[in-house]
C-alpha cells in the first residue's frame, strides 16, 4: 500500500511539473531562491530534516519534516525586497498535508514577527503566492526565509520553484 502512494505522489509531480511550472514563467523582476536546486547565492541553513533536489520525475524539490519549531531556513547576504511583490512557491503536503507552517522573513538573523500560515494539502502540489506586503517586508533588508513549523512535530512535505516577484 506504502509503494502505490509513492506511486500516485511521484505521478502528482510528474503531472504538476507539465501543467504548473508554465504559471510561473520567468518575466520581469524575479530572484530564485530554489528550482532544482539553490540559486542567485541562498544557503541552506535550515534546522529541521531537509533534503535538498528529491527525483520526482524530471523535478527535484526539496523534502521536509520535522519537530515543533523546526524551519526549511534560507540564508543570503542582506538584500532588498523593494522590486518584488510576492514571494512564489509550490508546496505539496505529503501522504498526510495538513502541516502548520508560517512563512517568516529574517532581519539581521532574526526573524520578523509578521508571519503568513499556510497548511498544504496532502498528495496534491499547489501555488502559494504569498503577499510581501503581509511579512513586513517594506524598506527592509532580509537575509532569510523561513518557513516554521508551529508546536507540534510534522510529516514530511515538499516544496519547490520558490522565488520572489
Amino acid at each position: 500500500m506504502l509503494i502505490s502512494q509513492v506511486r500516485k505522489i511521484l505521478f502528482a509531480g510528474i503531472v504538476f511539473q507539465f501543467l504548473c511550472f508554465s504559471a510561473l514563467a520567468q518575466t520581469g523582476n524575479t530572484l530564485v531562491i530554489y528550482d532544482d536546486e539553490l540559486k542567485n547565492g541562498w544557503e541552506n541553513w535550515s534546522f529541521a530534516e531537509v533534503n535538498l533536489s528529491v527525483p520526482v520525475g524530471s523535478i527535484k524539490p526539496i523534502k521536509v519534516e520535522g519537530k515543533a519549531w523546526s524551519a526549511l531556513a534560507f540564508h543570503h547576504a542582506p538584500i532588498s525586497l523593494d522590486d518584488y511583490n510576492t514571494l512564489t512557491f509550490f508546496i505539496n503536503g505529503g501522504l498526510e498535508g495538513g502541516q502548520t507552517l508560517s512563512v517568516k522573513l529574517v532581519v539581521d538573523g532574526e526573524p520578523l514577527s509578521a508571519g503568513y500560515v499556510i497548511q498544504p494539502k496532502a498528495k496534491s502540489w499547489a501555488l502559494a503566492e504569498v503577499p510581501l506586503s503581509e511579512l513586513d517586508a517594506e524598506g527592509k533588508k532580509i537575509d532569510g526565509v523561513w518557513l516554521q513549523a508551529h508546536d507540534a512535530p510534522y510529516s514530511a512535505y515538499y516544496i519547490t520553484k520558490i522565488q520572489f516577484e
